[in-house]
C-alpha cells in the first residue's frame, strides 16, 4: 500500500484488527484445554478468571504510564509482551499454570487495548469525526477471523501449543511495524511534564458511564469465554462447529461497530445505547432457551449486535469529558468495565456447576439490564478543562483531513 494511504486512522484500525486475531485464536481451544487437563466448569472458571485478574490489576497503572510515556510508546512495548503471552496457555499442565498463563495474557492485552483506545481517541479528536466504533469494528472482524482460524486448528487436531506459538510468531513483527508507522505527534509522543497519579480510578461523575460499559463488557466476555463450551457441551456440536458461536457473535459485533459511528451521529449515542442494550437482552434470552444450533447462533448474533457499540461509545464519552487527560479517563473506564470479566465468566461457571450452563448464562441477564439503564450517560458533555496535551495536536501535519 502506498505510504500516502497509511493514514493514522487506517493504521490504528489495523492495530485493533491484529490484536483481536491473536486473542481469539485461543477461545476455540478452551474446550481442548479443558479436556486435556480434565477440568470441570468450576475449575475452568478459576483458570479463565486469571486473565481478568491480570487485566484488572494492570489497569490501575496503565493510564498513568500511557499519559506519561505516550500511547504509541506504551503500545510498542506492550505488544511485544502481548504476543509472547498469547503463546503460553497451550503449554499449561495444571490449573495453577493455566491460571498464570492467562493472568499474563490479560495483563498484556489490557495494556495494548487501553493504549490503542487512547490513540484512537486522539486521532478521532484531530479528525473531528467519529472513528472509535469503526476501530472496534475492525477489532471484531479480527476476532471473527481469529475464532475461525482457531476453530480450524481445533478441527484438524493441531496441538494447542504449536498453534498458539505460530500465532505469536506471525503476528508480532506485523504489529510492531504498524505501531512504528503511527506518526510521532510532538505533543503526544513526548513524555508529559505533568506527573500523573500512580493509581487511576474513575471520578464520581464517570460512575454511570462505567456501569453502562460494565454491562456491555460482561456480555461480550461471557460470550467469548463460554460460546465454544456452550455449543459443544449443551447444544452438542462438533469441535469444529464449536467455533461458530464465537464466529457469528464476532461478525455481529463487527457489523454493529462498523455501523456505530454513523448511527451514533444519526440517533445520538444515548438512544443508540438503549436500543443495543435491549437487543443484547433479547439475544441472551434466545440463547439460553435454544434447543438447537440455529437458534443458538441467532442468539449469539443478537447478543453480538447488542453489545457491539457499548464500549466504543463509552470510550468516546470518557475521552471527551475534558476533566482529566484522556488516558486517565479511558484507563479508569477500563478499570471498572473490566471488572465485568471478574464477575461474568466465573459467575457463569459457578452457577453452571450446580444448575447447568443455560442457567449460568442467564445469571448475567440482570447485569445487562442494569447497564442499559445508564445509557443516558453517553451524551457528550461539555469540556470543563483544558484538553489533554495528547489531543491538542493539529488535525494533521499538512492541514488536510485524514481520509481514514
Amino acid at each position: 500500500m502506498p505510504k500516502s494511504h497509511l493514514t493514522p486512522a487506517r493504521l490504528i484500525m489495523a492495530i485493533f484488527f491484529l490484536q483481536a486475531v491473536a486473542l481469539t485464536n485461543w477461545f476455540p481451544r478452551i474446550p481442548d484445554m479443558q479436556h486435556q487437563l480434565g477440568l470441570g466448569p468450576g475449575e475452568l472458571s478459576i483458570c479463565l478468571i486469571g486473565s481478568s485478574i491480570g487485566g484488572f490489576i494492570v489497569t490501575f497503572f496503565t493510564g498513568s504510564l500511557i499519559h506519561r510515556f505516550s500511547p504509541r510508546r506504551a503500545m510498542f512495548l506492550a505488544m511485544i509482551a502481548y504476543y509472547v503471552a498469547q503463546a503460553l496457555p497451550g503449554w499449561a499442565w495444571n490449573v495453577p499454570s493455566l491460571f498464570a498463563a492467562l493472568f499474563l495474557t490479560g495483563a498484556t492485552f489490557v495494556t495494548v487495548d487501553v493504549a490503542s483506545n487512547v490513540e484512537a481517541a486522539r486521532i478521532q479528536e484531530n479528525l473531528g469525526r467519529r472513528i472509535i466504533s469503526t476501530c472496534h469494528g475492525f477489532w471484531s472482524a479480527g476476532a471473527m477471523l481469529g475464532a475461525l482460524i482457531g476453530g480450524a486448528f481445533a478441527g484438524y487436531l493441531v496441538d494447542t501449543r504449536y498453534h498458539l506459538l505460530v500465532v505469536g510468531l506471525v503476528g508480532l513483527p506485523i504489529g510492531l511495524l504498524l505501531v512504528r508507522a503511527l506518526p510521532a505527534a510532538p505533543a503526544a509522543d513526548e513524555p508529559s511534564v505533568e506527573t500523573p497519579p500512580v493509581f487511576v480510578a474513575p471520578s464520581v461523575g464517570m460512575l454511570g458511564l462505567c456501569v453502562f460499559a460494565f454491562g456491555a463488557i460482561i456480555g461480550e466476555l461471557t460470550a467469548r469465554n463460554w460460546a465454544a463450551v456452550f455449543l459443544r457441551e449443551t447444544i452438542g456440536t462438533s469441535a469444529a462447529a464449536a467455533g461458530w458461536g464465537l464466529g457469528v457473535f464476532s461478525a455481529a459485533m463487527a457489523i454493529g461497530r462498523f455501523a456505530g459511528d454513523p448511527l451514533a451521529d444519526a440517533l445520538g449515542p444515548a438512544a443508540l445505547g438503549r436500543i443495543c442494550a435491549a437487543l443484547a437482552v433479547a439475544g441472551l434470552v434466545a440463547l439460553v432457551t435454544a434447543d438447537g444450533l440455529p437458534l443458538a447462533l441467532a442468539g449469539f448474533t443478537a447478543l453480538g449486535l447488542g453489545v457491539s457499540v457499548g464500549y466504543p461509545l463509552s470510550v468516546s464519552a470518557a475521552a471527551a469529558r475534558g476533566d482529566r487527560p484522556a488516558a486517565l479517563n479511558v484507563a479508569s473506564l477500563s478499570l471498572i468495565a473490566y471488572t465485568g470479566s471478574l464477575v461474568g465468566p466465573p459467575l457463569v461457571g459457578y452457577v453452571a456447576e450446580g444448575a447447568g450452563l443455560r442457567v449460568g448464562l442467564a445469571a448475567i441477564l440482570p447485569l445487562l439490564v442494569l447497564g442499559g439503564l445508564f445509557a443516558g450517560e453517553l451524551k457528550r458533555p461539555d469540556r470543563r478543562a483544558a484538553p489533554d496535551p495528547g489531543n491538542s495536536e493539529r488535525r494533521s501535519t499538512d492541514g488536510q483531513r485524514d481520509p481514514g
